[in-house]
This record gives C-alpha cells, structure tokens and sequence, in this order.
C-alpha cells in the first residue's frame, strides 16, 4: 500500500465548463468525428447479444487485423484499450526495484503503471523536447526492465526516427523490454518514422501497441491490441481477464478496420488542419513545436494560465501541461473545420486584445 502513494492519479482532460454549453473539447486527442457508419451499423446489429458472453479470444479482431496490416494473428493481443497493455506488460516484467527508463514529457501513464507493479523509474533526458537516444542507452543499468518509448510522443508529437529507433533497439541488451506505444501513428505520413511493429518481428523483446482510440473514433469503447512474440503473447493471454475486451468493442473495430474511406478522410483532414493551425498559430507571440500527431504542443510562456482561462471563457477546453513538468505549455487537438477556426479566432481576440 505504501508504494501506491507515491502514484499520482491520472486525471484526463476536461470534459465540461460550469455554466457553458456547446463546449468545444480539444484536451484529450480525440477525433473530432463520430464513429464510421459501418460502426454505427455493426453497433446497431450487435445490442440484442447483450446476454451473451464475448468471444474471450477476440478471433475475428485478430483475424481483421491480421489481414490489413499482414501480420500473424497468433502474435497479436487484444486489449481494453492499450492502457491494457501497458499494465499487463508492467506486471509481466517488472519486480520491486526493477528499473523502467521513460523519456521526459512522456506519456503519464507509463510512469503509473510502472509504480504500481513496483518500478523505479529513471528519466532520460530530452533534446528540444525530442527523446535523446544515447541518453536512454546511458541510464541502462543491471536493474533495467523496461524502456518505454512513445511513438509519436504524447504531449509533444515527436517521434523518434526510423533509423534511431533502429539504433536504439540494436544496442539495448535482449534482457531488457522495449514498449514502444503508437497510438498515433496512422496520423504519420512521413517515410522515416515506424510504428515499432516490424521491428516487433525480428525481435522478441519489443511489444508494439496500437489503439482504436484515435484514428477510428472509438475512444469511449477501449480498444487497443499489440503485436509481440508469441512467447510474450502467450504470457499476455494467461494473466488478462476471460473476457477482458467487451462484444460492441470487437463489432466496432472489425468494422472500423474495414472502413478505409472513413480513415483516409480522417487523415487527410488532420494533416490539412495540422499544419493550418501551426501556420496561423505560428503568427502570434508563441511557439508551436512541429508535433506530427492529431494535436499541438503550444509554448504560451508565463502567459499560459491567462490563455487557459481566456479559451475557457469561449468555451473552448484545451489542456494544460503542469503533469508534463511543461507548465508554460498548453496542447489541444485537431477539431472539427468550425472548431478549429473558432479555436484561431479565439487566440487571435486573446494575443490582439490590448
């Protein structure tokens, strides 16, 4: 009990604002979009199998995953989102004491996950807020267990390249687990980043984790699945819970996965806005990083707090960074074409006002 008071309790970005309505939400890196209508569909199908049990196996996801992205089902794990994942892994791996190296400004619950099953960890230091390679390989120690890469990182965008990753995982000794998290990655268009998932193949100490929270609009659902040995993978199935992914989960992502209009549309639309919103941000006395995600990291500097408060007055939640040791930063995700323009006229009133 004593370990668990030294864990911070994770808390997600706002929802609602006493007193306002029509709230435009952009804290959290949704999708600005609803589910695909073939989900809504499959969805609609699936509401009067609520009495029976779920596939424990989650067989057809495995089978449609396997298909699109040309993988062995047999080495695939489907998980209550990729929080999951991330949790069994901890408590596959880690023992009290075992060390954990996590990137500064990384994914908070890297850290909690790894705290709870007893972890010590070891932060390694950044470059301009991009993850520093040989400073990861620095902080490996005897201890080591597991190194958790972000891939693109959360809160800043980031990611590491391919051939950097590639470095990374040629010189972590094979004892030692890479988890490289990627939830973002069907917004990454460039040639030189990597999911982590072909390197998952030809390395048995790497878990790739992938989410339908994003791209697929299926955050409320949790869904997510990783591709990893078939030794870990079996490891992974014998802790998990018989029926740890619910039916609408499964129905939803089989059908979101064959919706590939919806994801091209999807992409598009984030990579348009993406950059519209870094060029005309870019305008005002702050500073946007070139993040690659479906968000932006903002540097607001001391006047962070007061844009926070402005865009809460206009009904516009975004979400501040403290938890991120980045207090002068804000982020907010890409929204709707009439948020986003709502969400740059509102920084524009602010920054002009006089």
């Amino acid at each position: 009990m004593k370990k668990l008071k030294n864990i911070t309790l994770y808390q997600g970005g706002k929802s609602s604002i006493p007193g306002k309505k029509n709230i435009i939400k952009v804290s959290s890196n949704e999708s600005p979009f609803g589910p695909s209508m073939l989900v809504r569909n499959a969805i609609s199908r699936a509401k009067t199998s609520t009495n029976k049990y779920p596939d424990s196996g989650s067989n057809a996801l495995k089978d449609a995953i396997s298909k699109k992205f040309r993988l062995n089902a047999n080495k695939l794990f489907i998980g209550n989102g990729s929080d999951e994942i991330l949790s069994i892994a901890c408590q596959l791996f880690l023992n009290n004491g075992d060390e954990v190296i996590i990137p500064k400004h990384s994914f908070l619950m890297f850290e909690i996950y790894s705290k709870i099953n007893g972890g010590v960890i070891k932060r390694s230091t950044t470059n301009k807020l991009r993850f520093n390679v040989n400073s990861i390989l620095e902080k490996i120690t005897k201890k080591t267990k597991i190194i958790f890469i972000a891939q693109p990182n959360n809160p800043t965008g980031f990611y590491l390249s391919k051939s950097d990753l590639k470095y990374l995982i040629s010189k972590v000794p094979k004892r030692i687990m890479i988890i490289i998290d990627s939830a973002y990655s069907e917004y990454v268009t460039d040639k030189q980043y990597s999911d982590g998932i072909s390197f998952a193949k030809q390395y048995k100490n790497i878990i790739a984790t992938r989410t339908f929270s994003k791209i697929y609009g299926l955050a409320s659902l949790r869904l997510g699945w990783c591709y990893a040995s078939s030794e870990i993978i079996d490891l992974m199935n014998r802790v998990r819970g018989p029926f740890n992914v619910n039916h609408f989960a499964q129905i939803a992502g089989v059908a979101a996965l064959k919706d590939k209009k919806y994801e091209k549309q999807s992409i598009s639309h984030n990579k348009l806005w993406l950059q519209k919103m870094n060029n005309e941000l870019s305008k005002l006395p702050i500073h946007v990083y070139d993040g690659r995600a479906n968000f932006l990291l903002i540097d607001a500097g001391k006047r962070a707090r007061k844009l926070n408060q402005f865009l809460l007055s206009k009904s516009i939640i975004v979400r501040q960074m403290d938890e991120y040791n980045l207090p002068q930063c804000i982020r907010l995700s890409i929204g709707t074409s009439l948020e986003n323009k709502k969400i740059l006229k509102a920084f524009k009133e602010f920054y002009n006002a006089k």
